[in-house]
C-alpha cells in the first residue's frame, strides 16, 4: 500500500472525525495491537464512533524519514496531537506498522507514548 493512502485515511477519517469512512479504510477482519491491547474491527469502530462525537480535535504530523514500504506493509513514525476545549493539547508519538489486505488496513501494530488509552480523552 502507499504512504498516500495512509495519509488520506488520517486526513479524511481522523482529522474530519468521520467514522462512516472506517469501512473504506479498514478491512472487516481488522485487528489492532496497541500498547499491549488487542482490538478487533467492531471494538475499533465503536470506539471511534464514540470518540468522534466528542469535541476532540486531531492534528497529524509525519516523520517522512521513517516511512518504509514493502509489498503490503508500511511502517512509520507519526505524531498525533489531540485537543479538547479547556485542556492542554496532548502530543502522542506513534511508531506503527500497517499491513494491508484488499486495499484496506488489515493489521495495525502501534506503540504510542504516552499510552493513548490512559488519557482522559479516551476513557470509556
Amino acid at each position: 500500500m502507499s504512504i498516500a493512502a495512509l495519509k488520506e485515511m488520517f486526513q479524511e477519517m481522523v482529522i474530519k472525525k468521520d467514522a462512516s469512512l472506517i469501512p473504506k479504510y479498514y478491512h472487516q477482519d481488522f485487528l489492532l495491537y496497541t500498547n499491549g491491547q488487542k482490538w478487533d474491527y467492531t471494538q475499533m469502530f465503536e470506539m471511534h464512533e464514540k470518540i468522534y462525537k466528542t469535541p476532540i480535535q486531531y492534528e497529524i504530523a509525519y516523520d517522512a524519514q521513517t516511512f518504509v514500504e514493502k509489498e503490503n506493509k508500511l511502517a512509520c513514525k507519526i505524531w498525533i496531537t489531540t485537543s479538547r476545549p479547556n485542556e492542554q493539547p496532548t502530543k502522542l508519538e506513534l511508531i506503527l506498522i500497517a499491513e494491508y489486505k484488499e486495499g484496506k488496513i488489515f493489521r495495525l501494530w502501534e506503540l504510542t507514548y504516552p499510552d493513548w488509552s490512559q488519557l482522559p480523552a479516551f476513557e470509556s
